[in-house]
């Protein structure tokens, strides 16, 4: 009689446990949304430029990690196999906006990505992306591209030599961070029209929060071409 009575509470036991189970909503799996390859998402990289890729990450589960991976549609060729953590993990919401190293080398072609996402309970979302590195020697370029933080944290220097072979439009630089961003364009009569011209400018970044920051450099060419360079700071 009491194994008897020990067998029903064990069942009754069990029935509640696997009840209260099946009371608890699953994790939402984590999203991607708003990917973007490329200037304007044209999908295009060129050899000895940088690749912008941009999208939005929501977690219900927090991120655990963000792994990157472009590799050639056939054969061999230029390949990036990149995991994130940094400014990503422990995060229920982030914004994936990163500028890959294309080599001067790098082989053009039809390459294939993914963007994956894992959060920590080990739920896995990835999105894949077509991508065409194809070599174009009408781009702007920026060489000597440099930026420095004064002291008082308050002016951002920001010097490159610019070259554009259609001749310059627009310069715009873009400062952001995690809760901060700022954008500045210029069209300066010395530099409009030119084909090389020597950047230096001083954006104010002093209600700018203490943080790591990302600057990007655009140049917009006469004949509508955008290229796009990326140096980093800390506001200590």
């Amino acid at each position: 009689m009491k194994t008897t009575n020990v067998m029903v509470a064990v069942l009754l036991l069990a029935a509640s446990f696997t009840a209260c189970k099946k009371d608890q909503p699953e994790m939402a799996k984590p999203t991607i949304d708003g990917l973007e390859i490329g200037i304007g998402n044209n999908k295009l990289a060129h050899p000895g430029n940088d690749l912008h890729i941009e999208a939005m990450i929501t977690a219900a589960g927090n991120i655990k990690d963000v792994v990157l991976e472009i590799h050639p549609e056939s054969g061999t060729g230029w390949e990036v196999n990149n995991t994130y953590t940094e400014g990503f993990a422990g995060l229920k919401n982030a914004e994936f906006h990163k500028h890959i190293d294309v080599p001067t080398d790098a082989p053009v072609g039809d390459y294939h990505g993914h963007l994956k996402v894992t959060d920590e309970s080990g739920q896995i979302t990835e999105t894949e992306f077509e991508l065409k590195v194809v070599a174009d020697p009408t781009l702007p370029k920026a060489s000597n591209f440099e930026i420095g933080l004064n002291a008082a944290g308050n002016d951002l220097h920001v010097e490159a030599t610019i070259d554009a072979p259609n001749k310059i439009a627009e310069v715009v630089l873009e400062v952001h961070g995690t809760s901060w961003e700022q954008e500045v364009s210029y069209k300066d009569v010395a530099m409009v029209g030119q084909i090389t011209y020597n950047l230096h400018k001083h954006v104010n970044v002093a209600a700018a929060p203490k943080g790591h920051y990302h600057l990007h450099l655009k140049i917009i060419d006469q004949s509508g071409k955008e290229n796009e360079f990326e140096e980093h700071f800390d506001k200590l």
